[in-house]
């Protein structure tokens, strides 16, 4: 585990033996390693059921597409469904991937701090500082799926960036044109952090001249290559990005003016303390032993600040332009992301730097262990708790009901996608849908059944609307008879019930489709 290694780290008090070990070439790797062994373990403990995003990319990862939904582009997708190639259609293939790129985040943000950092220390201590950072603290271990892949891109772009800055070479243009396109791949966002950080570059002299090298042509060309395809297919779809921003962001009921101004504002400091808190207080914690600073600023230790400044500055005019008055904790990740780099920057020009180090250790262990501890709490009493409870759905005794009333494959058709995410792992052979959430499914040649099915706990014994409406979008009957309910208790209660329907389908084939 994270702590066994950390405490070892800084368990002696003497400079000598604490910088050995913080500056061995191993430190990072162990540490990282057992944090992602630890939490995965953790999380194969908690639940077999997936929740949040990681529903929507089961039922997604049914076949391959240039694209899925118009919110999101399509690269965890493809990753998922290499993952179930490789782990087969199991709740392991989505720890595993998830994990994967947890550990890419901290590696990119290590290889950055080597590259910009005095010494391996202070790199890998900046990288483990990504777990200040309250997504990394708790949400990519509770949700998240494309906004981490996000900030595998984000990390990774800035490393491509930082090496292309030193080494100008053509092969490094074409890995920084390919990862840029691989950021668009997986999350639109991208263009948030991309643009700063190129407008933080324009900043200095010894940066603009990598950026205004002939060869950017090449990196430009294998972005735009590998994003093609893709952009191709938005055409296709038509989603109203603004009108969805708006809604999520509280500005469809606009107030006056300057009261949403004010809001959004206030929204913002209110989400950037909240995101990158326990960083700052580490930071206030550390200011006066840090001392004066020894020498000037280089180039990257002036554009790494610029690029959350420039970001932020685009969080603003979304304030002024678009009247957000709300902003979830995901959006700060290209605006906040590259904090931990920036402050082990300014801390690497201290005088004071070095003894600093052990203090910085100590504070990683303490958050690593509240929330190792805070997540297996979650595990044991969510259930008493919960409202909707997806993650404690009594999932297994759907699946032995339909088993035991003869489904042996075809399609699922759930109301919602919490459920219809988990079906998709206990029927891998099977096609599983989404009435709420419309994405590319494969054809199976009409071989199987058609059964709705939905959670009655949570809409109630009634066909929910969404079922009713995929029924009447392809001109199906309401089914014959009435549905089948099944109750078992949630997974650690003895006392709160779940309760699920099935209603197959009668004189239609496996594709759903009238035989």
């Amino acid at each position: 585990m994270m702590s066994a290694v950390v405490e070892s780290a800084v368990a002696a008090t003497n400079p000598p033996t604490r910088t050995n070990v913080l500056s061995s070439p191993y430190f990072f790797w162990v540490v990282i390693g057992l944090y992602l062994v630890a939490h995965i373990a953790l999380r194969l403990w908690e639940t077999p059921n997936i929740g949040k995003n990681d529903v929507q990319e089961a039922v997604a990862a049914q076949a391959w597409a240039w694209g899925y939904h118009p919110r999101n582009p399509p690269l965890h997708t493809w990753l998922l469904m290499g993952a179930y190639g490789v782990f087969g259609v199991n709740l392991i293939a989505h720890v595993i991937l998830k994990y994967a790129l947890v550990g890419l985040c901290y590696v990119f943000a290590f290889l950055c701090g080597k590259r910009l950092l005095s010494s391996s220390s202070m790199a890998a201590l900046a990288a483990l500082s990504l777990t200040m950072l309250a997504p990394f603290a708790w949400t990519v271990h509770t949700a998240l799926t494309h906004t981490l892949l996000l900030a595998v891109a984000c990390l990774a772009v800035l490393w491509a960036a930082i090496r292309l800055s030193q080494q100008r070479t053509l092969l490094n243009y074409a890995i920084f044109g390919l990862l840029i396109g691989l950021g668009f791949l997986a999350k639109y966002s991208f263009i948030l952090f991309f643009a700063p950080l190129v407008a933080a570059m324009l900043t200095q002299r010894a940066l603009r001249a990598t950026l205004g090298d002939w060869r950017m042509l090449l990196s430009l060309a294998v972005a735009v290559t590998l994003f093609a395809p893709h952009a191709l297919w938005m055409l296709g779809p038509r989603f109203d990005f603004i009108a969805f921003l708006v809604e999520k962001q509280g500005a469809e009921a606009p107030a006056p003016y300057l009261q949403d101004v004010l809001a959004g504002l206030g929204a913002l400091g209110v989400g950037a303390l909240s995101y990158a808190g326990l960083l700052l207080v580490m930071l206030a914690l550390s200011w006066r032993a840090a001392g004066a600073p020894v020498r000037p600023l280089a180039p990257w230790e002036r554009a790494v600040p610029l690029i959350s400044v420039f970001a932020f500055g685009i969080l603003i005019l979304d304030v002024f332009v678009l009247r957000a008055a709300q902003f979830e904790e995901r959006y700060f990740t290209f605006a906040l992301l590259t904090a931990p780099l920036s402050v082990f920057l300014w801390l690497d020009r201290r005088a004071g730097a070095t003894s600093l180090m052990g203090r910085w250790a100590w504070g990683l262990l303490i958050v690593a262990l509240l929330g190792f501890g805070a997540l297996s709490g979650r595990a044991l009493l969510q259930h008493r708790t919960c409202n909707r409870c997806w993650e404690e759905m009594a999932t297994p005794a759907l699946v032995d009901d339909l088993a035991s009333h003869g489904f042996s494959g075809g399609t699922l058709v759930a109301d919602h996608y919490n459920l219809a995410g988990n079906l998709r792992l206990a029927f891998p052979g099977s096609r599983v849908y989404a009435a709420n959430y419309v994405v590319p499914q494969p054809g199976l040649g009409g071989a199987g059944q058609c059964v709705l099915v939905w959670n009655a706990r949570n809409a109630g014994d009634d066909l929910p609307p969404d079922l009713a409406a995929f029924l009447a979008t392809r001109g199906l009957p309401l089914p014959e008879g009435s549905p089948r309910f099944v109750e078992a208790p949630l997974r650690r209660s003895s006392t709160r019930i779940d309760r699920f329907a099935h209603w197959p389908l009668r004189g239609v084939d496996g594709d759903c489709r009238a035989s």
